[in-house]
């Protein structure tokens, strides 16, 4: 995607797909190249009589202007097409949805890739769900990326350092929506025992790296502190 979406024409882009960090990732790099003082984002019970009105809206200031709207509903299409308004519009949807019933807006679809991600397998240690043991078996059978760390107990280890930081304390970098995750997650734990699990995982990561652990045990024990040590 270049910079030609955004010249002065209104443009309408839609992002949709069960992908949603890489769809957001995405939005995110999208949302950059305007001055952030003139994006507005409109949530998903947004009245579409209220979207509207905002966007025929003339700015005083003779800059781009954008606006995101999540999740909208099939009413908004039309809207979008019968009305003139010098704004860029985003749609970004957390889902599939038919492009033929949004007509005028170029569209990015985002699918879901078996060899993405581990964040289901972090979810699911953040949620001391047992599922997590099932998710590690599936992730050790994919193939990663050219160029991607071999999805092993290390580069599990690494990630599970990541969830434990930002369960922690969540740098103000990330986005809104990883941050309402995250504080969601943090229900689950006391402070204490974010620390003491951190502690852990570096044992048994300088366990496992002085030979000292077999990498089948490294992995049980990296999913066990977590369900089973409260």
């Amino acid at each position: 995607m270049n910079k030609v979406l955004f010249q002065k024409k209104r443009k309408l882009l839609l992002l949709h797909g069960p992908a949603i960090e890489a769809s957001r990732k995405k939005l995110q790099e999208l949302r950059k190249r305007f001055n952030q003082d003139s994006v507005v984002v409109y949530g998903k019970n947004e009245d579409a009589g209220v979207v509207l009105a905002n966007l025929q809206t003339v700015s005083i200031f003779d800059e781009e202007r954008l606006a995101i709207v999540e999740n909208p509903s099939d009413s908004f299409g039309p809207l979008f097409l019968d009305h003139s308004f010098q704004t860029d519009i985003i749609l970004w949807f957390d889902h599939v949805v038919d492009t033929k019933k949004w007509p005028g807006f170029e569209y990015l679809f985002f699918p879901e890739r078996k060899e993405v991600t581990v964040f289901r397998f972090l979810d699911y240690l953040a949620a001391q769900d047992v599922r997590a043991f099932l998710e590690i078996e599936k992730l050790k059978t994919v193939t990663p990326p050219v160029g991607r760390q071999s999805l092993d107990v290390h580069y599990f280890i690494t990630m599970v350092f990541y969830l434990l930081r930002n369960l922690i304390a969540t740098p103000d970098r990330v986005p809104n929506f990883v941050k309402q995750k995250l504080a969601k997650q943090r229900n689950n734990f006391s402070q204490e025992r974010l620390i003491n699990l951190y502690r852990d995982i570096l044992e048994i990561d300088f366990k496992l790296k002085s030979g000292f652990m077999e990498k089948d045990q490294a992995e049980f024990l990296l999913i066990n502190r977590f369900l089973y040590d409260k």
